[in-house]
């Protein structure tokens, strides 16, 4: 067993404890290895480079066997951790606070050569515009007050996937969004879904107004409404609006020539939709808004609107500064427990730099993975420094550090 060089961080294990995880203490201590490993390492985050990291008295090959063979249930681990995330934020904001429920999918691609993984197809790409070959993840996001959680995923699996099974257990975005939304328990009053355009289908609208939640989200161009009692779809309804028919509205740091359509669309008898462009002449595109709630002004929906981009920084975090992607592992089992990890990782930066934003001035989630960085390098300078005291030659530092020389 490798030799611990440095001292877990103990603000991770301070949080795995809060979580009281009815674990093995060496099931625990892989945990602990995980998430501090996924902040402390740079580049890619694979097992072998987290488990080769000084604080780390486990062997790579048992992080494998973690993630795939041990017994523990990564979606119970998932609920603990969210359930105390939802306490967390009770604790500390106002009961009358929006709270916006944040519902996308996103792709986890893959070199083409890793045929082995299981679970991957060619699914579409918007950034890229074409299909690429990948995992496709629907999650579901909390922004509330300062805090913005990171809650849970389901991983999307075409039809054929399920073979003769598929009746039984497939379930498209659609659906497994609806069960993020079934899951979630809000922690205040007020709770607004937010979606892009692949979501505001009107039976997911519904499914969400049955829970208690508005929908406010974009929608395509094609989406059918009936104003004066005339059935047409909003982008021709848009080529006949004049600008002198449109009102200015400012939202953030950006001001939109807003006009407001009120009435019966396709699947629901009253909804607001907001026909929104950039330029006062309305040369541009116009981009179309559905809010479920037309008692709001528009500038707030606008505003609520744009809370929605958290599930955008959030995928970015999660895949360029915390490795989702980076996984070397072939099981399905082992996928989803390092997605697992990944998460609570996640969640555990954003509690800490609500909890710490002011002492330690923590703007977003990248203060907060450089503040524990530092930690970890100002740790392996205190052990250097030991060393020295100690006649300890640099050759042998480094290689107990693991370095190369």
């Amino acid at each position: 067993m490798p030799e611990i060089i440095i001292e877990q961080s103990q603000d991770v294990i301070n949080y795995l404890n809060m979580l009281k995880l009815p674990i093995s203490e060496a099931l625990r201590n892989h945990m602990v290895n995980i998430v501090s490993g996924i902040i402390a390492t740079e580049g890619n985050k694979t097992v072998s480079a987290i488990y080769k990291k000084p604080t780390c008295n486990r062997e790579r090959s048992s992080g494998t066997r973690f993630l795939g063979e041990y017994k523990w249930n990564n979606e119970y681990v998932d609920y603990k951790r969210i359930n105390h995330s939802l306490k967390s934020v009770q604790r500390n904001v106002d009961e009358g606070t929006t709270g916006f429920l944040i519902v996308d999918d996103s792709l986890s691609k893959k070199d083409k050569s890793t045929k082995n993984i299981e679970g991957l197809d060619y699914h579409h790409s918007h950034s890229d515009g074409k299909t690429m070959w990948s995992h496709c993840i629907v999650t579901s996001h909390y922004k509330i007050s300062e805090y913005s959680l990171p809650l849970n995923y389901k991983l999307y699996l075409r039809k054929q996937y399920f073979g003769k099974k598929a009746k039984k257990y497939f379930k498209n975005k659609q659906q497994l969004a609806m069960q993020l939304i079934d899951e979630f328990v809000p922690a205040t009053e007020i709770t607004y879904l937010l979606v892009d355009a692949w979501y505001t289908s009107g039976k997911l609208m519904l499914h969400a107004l049955r829970k208690g939640y508005h929908t406010i989200g974009r929608i395509k161009s094609n989406r059918v409404i009936y104003p004066g009692g005339i059935k047409t779809n909003v982008k021709e309804f848009a080529s006949f609006i004049r600008s002198n028919e449109t009102c200015p509205v400012t939202a953030g740091d950006d001001t939109y020539y807003i006009y407001r359509y009120e009435g019966k669309i396709n699947d629901l008898e009253n909804a607001v939709i907001l026909i929104c462009w950039s330029k006062k002449n309305l040369s541009d595109k116009p981009a179309f808004i559905v809010s479920t709630d037309v008692s709001l002004a528009t500038s707030t929906i606008l505003e609520y609107y744009q809370n929605r981009w958290d599930i955008e920084v959030s995928y970015r975090y999660h895949k360029n500064s915390l490795g989702f992607d980076e996984y070397q592992v072939e099981s399905l089992t082992s996928i989803k427990r390092f997605w697992s990890m990944v998460f609570m990782t996640y969640t555990f930066l954003e509690l800490f730099r609500v909890s710490n934003r002011k002492t330690l001035k923590l703007q977003n989630l990248g203060d907060t993975i450089g503040y524990f960085r530092k930690q970890y390098l100002v740790c392996i300078a205190k052990f250097a420094y030991s060393c020295a005291e100690n006649g300890v030659s640099l050759d042998a530092v480094i290689t107990k550090l693991g370095f190369a020389a």
